[in-house]
This record gives structure tokens, sequence and C-alpha cells, in this order.
């Protein structure tokens, strides 16, 4: 049977769209049932229109929607078209935000539809052969991954459409700007080539932006991504170059040099003072999405693997404004919409920038400007725990958090000794699921989990009541503890269905940490939440409205690992520890090829014969305790805790030797 095909948004891009359509529907690899424009249907199209997806999903479903439409609207359009019944092939760039980015995520989850993003260069065979480059020494040690782009707009590209060059438009984020539209293939490519997969692959995101044009966006700038692991990767991108030049990548070593210029598909390798040249062919990436949905073969840009240019996009957007850049710098050629703007000696501090790995200003660029410098992280830190001078765990505020996901201060990363990372944060099935954290699905009707509330005899469902949990105060801080109030308050969403009453809760909690031996150290947590009135309120979850199984309490998400064995005193593997009481549970594993062991322990006794043990491994890793397994807990209520983290295997002896007997 056909694949069939919609798509939305004829003009301006979605003509290639259109194109890459009748090549394969020319094949008889696809149908185009449908096309969707507010501008109207294309003159030489005999084919059915509407003026909306929505109008357009009401008559048909097709397999896959394509969708080329302004980038504010990619986030609804794609969910909308999920919710049909219909996978997504989505233009660059994906979405206008990082929270849009996890929402549709989110939503593919709940669908079990897919998005491939079309970032074109990524379908090219010379992205795997950088690579290789990369990773089989052929260049010697990696010391850069460089992105450069010269290109050139008339005053007619940001005048043809309501939204180009903006920032926002009436209140809501656009994200348009060089780094983020025409030359985002550039990132993209680069960050694939750095071999970033995933947000913690990020430490940070430093942006210098300017303008030239008459417009709120960027259109000169430079980017440097500093990686956890791995050189760094940087850009220098312009629209005001004298020419429209080619855009490259560069990866730049000890031995020598692997320069791709991605939109030919060239790539020029020089390695010991000898030179050679290579060509590759390149997937198309709509055909790529159709082979994938119909055969099963490797979809090469699905939406989770973009997020490290959706870190970059967001770095671009969560800061101030860019800088204009003085007219004494610049000269024009061209008159009314065809002319253009030309940046004195741009290229020149383009590669100065790159050959310095530090940015404009940094370079010297006579208009640079420090205060054109931002800094941008995935996370905010309330604090990092170390042990003889290593972070061990960074406490996170939350705020990277969306509030349907309900923010939250969390644990993450947490390391070993050894420094390897053993936690999970925003990962593609559950996205919030963060690090370590204490948080509760049902507190008087308010969601401080995140996600959709298990409701009786309906299951897991939208409510809308979603809750935050903030840092309020420090009461004591020293080099291996912290004492703070956090206020837990919701709903912070709009409900959807019946109003619900406010609630809040004043949680006092106190972290101490310390090296246990030569291989571990232990993390001890004291948490106590009462009511600032003194009113009743009550901690539930699933299991007390209504579901088999319930969660919420000192939850741990983990990383994946290999070779695991999860165990208690006395019983071992997950099916003998779900729902049961405990005073430990342990997990070992192979943590990208490291040993590690983890225990979580009660202090408490009391709660060492109620709280019931939750563990999950398989579809993802996870474990936790569950003060509300079946009956709802009263406030006020304390808990006391001790996770340790150790390089290597332990046994019981070992592990005895480190938990305390529950008080």
């Amino acid at each position: 049977m056909t694949t069939t095909i919609a798509q939305v948004g004829v003009r301006g891009f979605g003509r290639i769209h259109m194109e890459r359509i009748d090549r394969l529907a020319g094949m008889g690899r696809i149908e185009l049932v449908a096309t969707a424009d507010p501008g109207g249907p294309l003159e030489d199209r005999d084919v059915a229109w509407y003026p909306s997806l929505t109008e357009l999903l009401e008559r048909h479903s097709p397999d896959i929607v394509s969708l080329a439409t302004p980038i504010g609207t990619h986030s609804a359009l794609a969910t909308e078209a999920m919710r049909a019944g219909a996978d997504v092939f989505l233009e660059k760039p994906p979405f206008a935000s990082l929270a849009e980015f996890w929402q549709v995520l989110r939503a593919i989850k709940e669908t079990g539809k897919q998005v491939q993003i079309g970032f074109q260069s990524l379908g090219s065979d010379g992205v795997a052969r950088l690579r290789q480059l990369v990773a089989d020494g052929t260049l010697g040690d990696i010391v850069g991954i460089n992105a450069r782009g010269a290109w050139l707009r008339q005053r007619a590209y940001y005048a043809r459409a309501p939204w180009a060059g903006r920032r926002t438009l009436d209140g809501k984020r656009i994200a348009d700007g060089v780094v983020t539209n025409p030359l985002a293939h550039s990132l993209a490519t680069a960050l694939v080539v750095a071999g970033v997969t995933d947000i913690d692959d990020i430490a940070s995101v430093t942006t210098e932006m300017y303008h030239v044009h008459d417009i709120e966006a960027d259109d000169t700038s430079f980017v440097r991504i500093d990686l956890v692991d791995g050189p760094p990767v940087c850009a220098a991108l312009t629209l005001v170059a004298p020419d429209q030049g080619t855009a490259m990548v560069t990866v730049v070593g000890t031995r020598g040099t692997a320069t791709y210029e991605y939109t030919d598909d060239v790539l020029h390798l020089q390695v010991d003072g000898v030179t050679t040249h290579e060509t590759f062919a390149r997937t198309d990436l709509l055909e790529n999405f159709v082979d994938h949905l119909e055969g099963g073969a490797e979809a090469l840009v699905p939406l989770q693997d973009t997020i490290g240019f959706m870190c970059v996009l967001e770095a671009t957007q969560d800061r101030p404004a860019p800088l204009p850049i003085p007219d004494r710098y610049v000269t024009w050629r061209g008159e009314g919409l065809e002319g253009y703007p030309i940046l004195k000696d741009v290229e020149y501090w383009m590669d100065q920038a790159l050959a310095q790995q530090n940015g404009f200003a940094a370079a010297g660029a006579p208009w640079g400007d420090p205060d054109a410098v931002a800094v941008w992280r995935p996370r905010t830190a309330l604090a990092h725990l170390e042990i003889d001078g290593r972070v061990v765990a960074e406490y996170a505020d939350g705020s990277d958090i969306i509030p349907t996901s309900s923010p939250r201060p969390y644990l993450h990363p947490i390391r070993t000794l050894a420094g390897v990372m053993i936690t999970d944060s925003h990962p593609a099935d559950h996205d919030w699921h963060c690090g370590l954290a204490f948080t509760m699905q049902d507190v008087d009707g308010v969601n401080f989990w995140g996600g959709r509330t298990y409701v009786r005899d309906r299951g897991y469902t939208w409510l809308g009541d979603q809750g935050a949990i903030t840092h309020t105060d420090w009461l004591e801080r020293t080099d291996h503890s912290l004492t703070e109030t956090l206020t837990w308050a919701g709903p912070i969403v709009e409900p959807l269905e019946h109003p619900i009453a406010p609630v809040e809760l004043t949680e006092t909690r106190h972290l101490a940490w310390h090296r246990a031996g030569e291989d571990a150290w232990v993390l001890d947590a004291d948490l106590a939440l009462e009511s600032p009135t003194g009113a009743p309120v009550t901690l539930g979850g699933p299991g007390t409205n209504g579901r088999d199984v319930g969660y919420g309490g000192w939850q741990l998400r983990l990383r994946p690992s290999e070779d695991v064995r999860i165990w208690g005193p006395g019983f071992s593997g997950v099916e003998a520890i779900f729902g049961r009481t405990a005073p430990w549970l342990a997990w070992s594993g192979s943590f990208a090829g490291a040993p590690v062991t983890i225990v979580m322990a009660h202090l408490d006794a009391e709660a060492a014969a109620s709280d019931r043990w939750f563990v999950r491994h398989g579809d993802f890793d996870g474990l936790g305790t569950a003060l509300a397994w079946s009956e709802v807990v009263p406030v006020p209520v304390r808990r006391r805790y001790r996770l340790i983290v150790a390089d290597g295997t332990l046994d019981d002896a070992a592990i005895a030797a480190l938990v305390p007997e529950p008080s």
C-alpha cells in the first residue's frame, strides 16, 4: 500500500518539500493526498487544498504530514498531526524553544508516532566520514570542531514574511536568526561530528550576537559549545559577507584538518602536509523517513538526536537581544529590497575568532563588544557537592523543567569518585525524570511529579494540575552539607477540567555528603514537610488513586547500564523487590563500561517498615521509595535516606558496613 503524505506550507521552502514529494511520487513511493497553506492553493497543482492543517485532517488521514511552516508553528502543528495518527517530517529548525522540544518528545511517547527533522546535511555520507576521522586518529588529537558560514542576504529576505528576522512576534518566540535558521545546518552538522547526542554532553554554550540589518534577530554571531568530554565546537556565522561563500565544518587536529563543505558534500583532507579531496553521496531525508516507516531503515535525523542543536537555539534566545553594529563599519550595495550590507573585514574576524575559539570581541574585532557575549548552561546550579576537590553531584534548581513536568530541585549529574555518571535527566521517555529528587504525584490534588496524573477508572490523564517545588532560602551551608527551605505550591498551570484548590507546603531539607573508603561516597538526606497554615494535607499517588502500584518520594532515574543486578537483604531481582519493604536496595551494573554499585537505604525504622520500593529496569532504569503505595500519608511527614555511590561491585558485607541500622 502506497504511503500517503500531506504537505503543510507550499510556498517558500515548502516548494522544496513539494519537489521532494514529486520525486518520490514519480517513483511510486508515496502519494500526495492534500496540501494546506493559508496563502491559498498552488495554481499548478490538482490536489486537495485547505487553509489549515486542522481542516485537512478533518477530510484526510495521511501517513505522513510534512511541515514547512514558520518556526513558531512547528510544535503545535507537529503535535496536532501526531495526535491525528500521522508521522511528521519537519523542516529545520525543529522548534522555537527547548520547552517545545520536550513537549513534542512527550507527544511522540504518548502517540507512538515519529518525527524526522529536515537537516538535509545530515543525510550526507560525508558526516559519517568526518566522524570516522575524529575517532580513528587520522587527524591526531582533536583540538576543535569549527563551523564557518559567510553568506549575504538582501533586504528582501527579511521582508518576505512578518516573522523573518524576529526573535518574537505577538508575544510568542520565533527564534529566527543566522544561527537558528539559514546557517543552522552548520552547527547541526558540527554537533553530530562531535558526537553530541544528549543534553548532558553539553557543559555550556557561549553566544556573541550582533545584527547589521534592521532586524531584531542576529545576522552575525559567534557560538562556542563547551562539552563535558571533548574539544569545543565553535561557529562563526554571518549574513553580511561581501559574497555568498561556501559553508563548511572543519575538524582541527594536531596532524591536520578535515574541511567539509556540507552544501556540496565535498571533503578536503590535509594530513601531514598532504591534501586529498573526497565527494560523497547524500540521502534525501524524506525518502529515508519513508524507508524507515515502511521497512525499518534507521531514521537519520530523529527529533531526539537534535537535542544538541536545540540547546544552542535555546542559548541564542535565553539571553539579551543581539547588539547592533555601528554604521561606520558597514557599506551597502544595491538599492531598495535588493540592497544588502557588507560588514568590513567580517571574514577576517570570523577566521580570527575561530582560530582563537573565543569570539569576535576577544579576537579584537573593532565592532566586537563584550556586552554581546552571554553564557547559557543546561541547568542552573544551587550547589555543587564536592569531595576531595571533585564534584560528585550538581544540585540544580529545576528551572530547566517545563511547567507541565513540575519544576523541582534535583541532583544531576551524580558521579562516582572516579567520575562515572550514573544519573539521567530529561530522557526521551519521561522528560520529567530528572536525576535524584524528592517529589509526589498527588498532594491534595496537585501533581508535583510531572506529566499526566493517574485518575481512578480513567488512567493517566492531563488535568493541568502540576505544581512546582522551589528553593526558598539557605539555612546553613558548609563544605559537606547544606540546609534549605523549599516551597511546594500549585497548581502553576491552567486546570483543564475543573478548578483545583491551591496547595502549599514548606519543606526543610538537609543534605550531607562524605567519602566512605577508597571507592565510595555517601549522601544523607533529611526531608521534612509541613503545612505552613496547619491545614490538613495528604500525600498520595497512582496507588492511592486506583492503580495497582504506587510511586512518589525519593526517586532516582539512572542512565542505562549493562550486566545489571538488583537486590536487597535476602532477595534479588525486579519482581522480588517491586512493591516490598526493606531497609535497603542495591543496584550494580556497568555504566559506560565501568562497574558501579548504587545503594538506597532508609535511616528511619518506621519508614523502612512502611514505604515500599519502586524499581524499573528495561524500558527505563530507576529506583526509589514510595511514601504512599496504596494509602495516603498525612502531613507533617519526615523521611531520612542514604544514597551510596561506589566504583566497583559491593557485596552484602560491604553494604552492611555502609548502611546503619534504621532507627
